[in-house]
């Protein structure tokens, strides 16, 4: 029988789902895509870096005047993430 990706998930919530604010459970979700699609940790923070807070929070060229408030945008927004990580995600036992 052929195995699932929905069978494959390496990483899981220690809580409920339902019990985290919305604004968590949005972030927690999407960090355990990348985390389930690239299974390794350091690959998936690349990754959700790259293709997740460049499309949202584009840098401009330095001289723009938004440049520093979409910078610390990034920066919050990928501290969560790892907050959340070290918080509220586990390895699942295979």
């Amino acid at each position: 029988m052929k195995k699932t990706k929905h069978n494959n998930k390496l990483w899981k919530l220690k809580m409920d789902l339902n019990r985290l604010p919305l604004g968590e459970r949005k972030d927690t979700l999407v960090l355990l895509y990348f985390l389930n699609e690239y299974r390794e940790q350091h690959k998936a923070f690349k990754q959700l870096k790259e293709l997740w807070l460049n499309s949202i929070y584009r840098l401009p060229k330095t001289s723009s005047e938004k440049y520093n408030s979409i910078k610390n945008g990034r920066y919050k927004t990928l501290s969560r993430m790892k907050r959340i990580f070290n918080e509220y995600l586990v390895k699942q036992k295979p």
